[in-house]
């Protein structure tokens, strides 16, 4: 049996379109193992600091509290990546990446695994309407290996089925977010699908702001003032947005897009289909996950090169690496 899951030479980390994925170094898989088998406790002293910047009223402890996140959090200011750092993405751009893996990354030993939402497990807190953690990180690369091998239920899914959980937990309002560790050459692990209270990465970039939980994502929202309906008539933006860049005024819909993430959800429930998605020129992430990849069949971007689909059978890989776990 491999060690901790580790295969040798098949144990991959994503590296992008213009490169194949390489293997992680087995230095790097024990750290992030480390991690993983400790994950929820983690998490959980991540929400007792957090419900302590938001009770309390004073300033210095606020900004006390701040500090410690900057320091024990991975931002890209402070340079510190032990621990996981997120990339909103639409649910486009999502896709892209499942079918990436499927149909160009599987022949590296990539695939992807389902499994509980950790933060749901950590905290013993669920969503509205919830009664048990949801089905809904997926891990990607070299996190699959390490999560089907720790006891928290993950197990390999289809391409397909992969794709489904997106489509559900988008219609849900959760947030599609890509985390890495470790520095950004280090390469994406899981993509969770974030609620707006209960999961750390949203509820810390919404209440501290960017960059030191999660960073804006490649794409940005537009909006047409003269297609808005209003709060009355619609009001869903302020609703669907978990990032606070939106609020009503004097009735008035204000947006702030410089606290849009791109995360999409305002744009796919618009009812006066006043707001679009357009590219962010100054995305800084290339190097975990480039926008040739994550904005691939939009803004005049050609469409992934891939395989016939009927012809790449995931479900195939899927079995194998089942085989390869017993």
């Amino acid at each position: 049996m491999a060690f901790l899951n580790y295969k040798k030479d098949k144990s991959v980390s994503f590296q992008g379109t213009d490169v194949d994925a390489m293997p992680v170094s087995m230095a790097q898989y024990i750290l992030h193992y480390i991690y993983g088998a400790n994950e929820p406790k983690i998490l959980k002293l991540g929400g007792t600091a957090m419900s302590a910047y938001e009770r309390t009223e004073n300033p210095r402890v606020k900004e006390m509290l701040k500090e410690f996140m900057r320091t024990t959090q991975n931002t890209s200011k402070s340079g510190n990546y032990f621990l996981p750092h997120g990339i909103v993405l639409s649910r486009k751009a999502a896709e892209n990446v499942v079918d990436f893996i499927y149909a160009v990354e599987t022949r590296l030993g990539a695939h992807i695994s389902a499994g509980p939402c950790i933060c749901e497990v950590a905290l013993k807190r669920y969503p509205e309407g919830v009664t048990e953690p949801e089905i809904k990180d997926l891990t990607l690369y070299y996190g699959a290996d390490i999560y089907e091998n720790l006891p928290l239920g993950h197990h390999p899914v289809t391409r397909e089925e992969a794709k489904q959980i997106l489509e559900d937990m988008h219609m849900k309002g959760y947030v599609h977010n890509v985390l890495y560790m470790f520095g950004k050459k280090s390469g994406a692990f899981v993509m969770c699908n974030c609620d707006r209270e209960i999961c750390e990465v949203v509820k810390g970039t919404r209440v501290m702001g960017p960059g030191l939980s999660c960073e804006k994502g490649p794409e940005v929202c537009v909006r047409d003032k003269t297609k808005c309906l209003g709060a009355e008539a619609c009001g869903e933006c302020v609703r669907r947005c978990p990032f606070g860049a939106n609020k009503i005024k004097d009735g008035k819909i204000i947006f702030n897009p410089d606290k849009c993430m791109g995360c999409e959800l305002c744009v796919t429930t618009c009812k006066g289909h006043a707001r679009q998605l357009t590219e962010r020129k100054d995305y800084g992430f290339d190097e975990v996950m480039n926008r040739s990849l994550l904005l691939a069949g939009k803004y005049g971007r050609p469409e992934l090169e891939k395989p016939d689909f009927a012809a790449a059978d995931d479900s195939a890989a899927v079995e194998d690496v089942k085989e390869e776990k017993e």
